[in-house]
């Protein structure tokens, strides 16, 4: 497995409020199926990362694509890097 942080920010904060429920609800299943090991908006609001745990780049990109927040234009300017663990988490 891999990890990688994509990174975002938000365009239209009328309809982060409207999909910011299916957006927490999708990002909730992939927390529980191991992909998603960290998320949340940055400090001054302007948009938010993830960590994702997954086996490939493509799988981090289907992650960012099926995201309700890309699909509705509030995500954009997605920055999708490989990053390289030195220190794990204590479950790894």
């Amino acid at each position: 497995m891999s990890y990688y942080v994509l990174e975002y920010r938000y365009a239209d904060l009328g309809a982060r409020a409207r999909v910011r429920p299916d957006h927490l609800a999708y990002a909730r299943s992939l927390q529980e199926a191991g992909t998603v090991v960290l998320a949340g908006p940055v400090g001054d609001g302007s948009g938010a990362m993830m960590v994702l745990k997954v086996a490939s780049e493509e799988e981090a990109r289907r992650v960012m694509e099926n995201d309700p927040y890309t699909a509705a234009g509030v995500g954009v300017d997605h920055v999708l890097r490989p990053w390289n663990v030195v220190v794990p988490t204590q479950s790894d």
